[in-house]
């Protein structure tokens, strides 16, 4: 390797990272920190290349072809329901702009960039694998973008390009919105790190409403690798009062802080690399940033209807003025915030490469204990095999258990539901009002049960099986059933409505009758006694009964009414519950069919895991016996090989400091305000 800082390395230079024709670069280049870290880059280039290790070279050069860009490319990730995509409208002032799915997040990348006119233009493969373009208007975003659209129109899609007139893309700054990583979608995990193999910069939502979850510290493990620059966006902050923000904040950072200690003991035990809890540790140093995408969309109701103080307070409060700030600012430093991710990922390789040679180092002085450490690794792998058996049937046997206890949290949510709603109906005055009103009632009361009945299995699946995936090695993966789409007849109820029935001679006609003749012969005996009219009063009796008769009878008739439509609301809420095509029978088959797709999950992700562990052992066992039994000059040159290549990374690894530290100091000083 040479030691001439202005060596250049093959295929990339310090004038590769400074490109003719691009302004930013060029300011980048003659900024004296910036040109001290592509010099350094190209000496790592060159020493990897040395080292046999074109992969992370390549890895640099993509890295530094990024130096030519004059946008700031910014991905917005996070778990699915984080409000991610609102996030992204908020910040753009165009709501309902990206899909927000209740369920699963964007299916493809959706970049958003600045046009002079608004423009979504889609990618696609076609039959033959050849890509074509088609424009699409703003209503047909849902479905060629989202999972809740029409399927067939995803097809093939690649990706969408969205072109928006907003001063914020106008400085330069690219959105990405990625699909949900949540802990069991590996798909859309990768497409999410994909995105971030071209990023600058990471907006990464976690929830106000509950604490990071294991599967969203172990991807920003992944994305940290990818980019320096982090912004924790915490999103949904209208839901708590300040005080709770401010927990919850804290519980973020306690959760990030002990999981970068577990990794710093896995570090020591040489089960992963060193890099990985500092990388973890510099996450929280990053901003925490309050936002409300709902306050932000009160606030732009409030200044469409000209209340423009209002409008500015509730903006002021949903902290989409911050992040539009702090992303202001990060424009202004684009250049320091490539310099930091070039220096991020030159930490990343030379542990890498550090790791590597550690283990043949050990190995070729004849430490048996590395051969023997692997053999056990591999045999507790192998065990798994006998194992199998016993944790598939554990798994069926919890699977059967969910769902029976899936049917009884039916009954029970409905129950409740049923209860609620009959000393409603009692207690209710106007029962046509409350008819009238019942249906969307119904609804969100049902949208509730659901909810907890979701959560209920979520609990126990975790409680279940979670010591089962550590013993096998899985653990991290975060159970989610997520909301589904309440079914249609629940749609329909704002229509469902019981006609009155029509007026009943034997109910109404008769007993008024009765009544009016009654009534008339009252009226004639009363006539006679007072002396008014001996014979009678004729059909002038007939009458008075009538009147006096008629009204008793309209009473009877509104209070049978009203016991009538109690009765009928009670037999409406019965019906539509328990019925038999009712809520209960569908709750039933959606989450039994719910629970069979999470068993496929689990045994999935458990393989995959598996799978990837078992791959990774085989590869460093087979070395290290191959050093161990190789002869003693060979193994004696691939110590002083190793000797000299741990010199050279850490020689490497002390000019990587000081720059690390002038990078952190000149970010600082340029940081936004407004984070926590």
């Amino acid at each position: 390797m040479s030691d001439d800082p202005d060596s250049p390395a093959p295929d990339m230079t310090a004038a590769d990272m400074t490109a003719a024709g691009d302004d930013g670069a060029r300011r980048a280049s003659r900024d004296p920190l910036a040109t001290q870290v592509s010099r350094l880059a190209n000496k790592v280039h060159a020493a990897v290349r040395d080292w046999e290790r074109p992969d992370l070279a390549e890895r640099v050069t993509a890295e530094a072809e990024q130096w030519t860009r004059q946008q700031l490319v910014v991905v917005a990730c996070g778990d699915i329901k984080r409000g991610k995509s609102s996030l992204l409208n908020a910040v753009l002032d165009q709501p309902g702009l990206l899909p927000v799915d209740a369920d699963v997040a964007t299916s493809v990348h959706l970049v958003v960039r600045h046009a002079d006119e608004f423009d979504i233009v889609v990618t696609r493969l076609d039959d033959n694998g050849e890509p074509s373009q088609e424009h699409v208007t703003r209503d047909d975003l849902v479905d060629v973008a989202s999972m809740r659209g029409d399927a067939s129109r995803r097809e093939g899609v690649m990706s969408v390009e969205i072109g928006v007139d907003n001063p914020l893309l106008a400085r330069g700054i690219v959105l990405i919105d990625t699909p949900g990583v949540g802990g069991m979608s590996r798909g859309h995990r990768d497409l999410a790190l994909a995105a971030l193999g071209q990023a600058d910069a990471l907006l990464f939502t976690v929830s106000a409403e509950e604490p990071v979850a294991r599967s969203e510290l172990e991807f920003l493990v992944e994305a940290s690798e990818r980019t320096e620059h982090i912004v924790m966006v915490v999103t949904k902050a209208d839901t708590n009062s300040e005080a709770a923000n401010g927990e919850m904040i804290a519980e973020h950072r306690a959760k990030i802080r002990t999981f970068a200690e577990t990794q710093q003991r896995r570090a020591d035990e040489g089960e992963t690399d060193a890099d990985v809890s500092m990388r973890l540790r510099r996450v929280l140093d990053a901003p925490f940033v309050l936002t409300s995408s709902f306050l932000a969309e009160q606030a732009r109701a409030r200044a469409e209807a000209g209340r423009a103080e209002q409008a500015e307070r509730l903006l002021a409060r949903s902290g989409i003025g911050d992040l539009r700030t702090l992303l202001d600012r990060s424009a202004d430093n684009r250049e320091m915030i490539r310099v930091a991710n070039l220096v991020a990922l030159l930490r990343v390789l030379l542990g890498d490469v550090e790791r590597e040679t550690q283990a043949r180092q050990r190995a070729a002085s004849g430490d048996n204990q590395v051969a023997e450490d692997l053999a056990a690794r591999q045999r507790s792998l192998e065990e798994f095999g006998s194992k199998q058996a016993r944790w598939r049937g554990t798994l069926g046997n919890s699977i059967v258990r969910l769902q029976t206890g899936a049917s009884r949290l039916v009954t029970k949510e409905l129950n409740r539901v049923r209860e609620r709603y009959r000393e409603i109906i009692d207690a209710s005055e106007d029962s046509e009002a409350l008819m009238a009103a019942l249906p969307a009632e119904l609804e969100r009361s049902l949208h509730g049960a659901w909810n907890e009945m979701v959560k209920a299995i979520n609990d126990d699946f975790q409680s279940t099986l979670g010591t089962l995936l550590a013993d096998l090695g899985a653990e991290g993966m975060d159970v989610v059933l997520g909301e589904m789409e309440m079914p249609e007849e629940l749609r329909q109820l704002s229509g469902a409505r019981s006609n009155a029935r029509p007026d009943s001679f034997l109910d109404d006609g008769l007993p008024t009758a009765m009544q009016t003749y009654t009534f008339a012969n009252i009226a004639n005996s009363a006539a006679g006694a007072l002396g008014l009219a001996t014979g009678g009063l004729g059909l002038v009796a007939y009458g008075i009964g009538a009147a006096v008769a008629i009204p008793i009878g309209k009473m009877r008739k509104k209070s049978r009414e009203k016991q009538r439509l109690k009765m009928e609301l009670h037999r409406y809420v019965g019906d539509l519950l328990f019925g038999q095509e009712g809520v209960s029978r569908e709750f039933s088959t959606e989450l039994s069919l719910r629970i069979l797709d999470l068993r496929e999950q689990v045994e999935l992700f458990v393989e995959q895991r598996l799978a990837e562990r078992r791959k990774q052992l085989e590869r460093e066992h087979r070395e290290a016996q191959g050093l161990l039994r190789s002869e003693m000059g060979k193994r004696q040159e691939v110590q002083r090989t190793c000797a000299a290549r741990m010199k050279d990374i850490e020689k490497l690894r002390g000019e990587i400091e000081p720059l690390q530290q002038a990078v952190d100091q000149r970010l600082t000083g340029g940081a936004a305000a407004g984070g926590t």
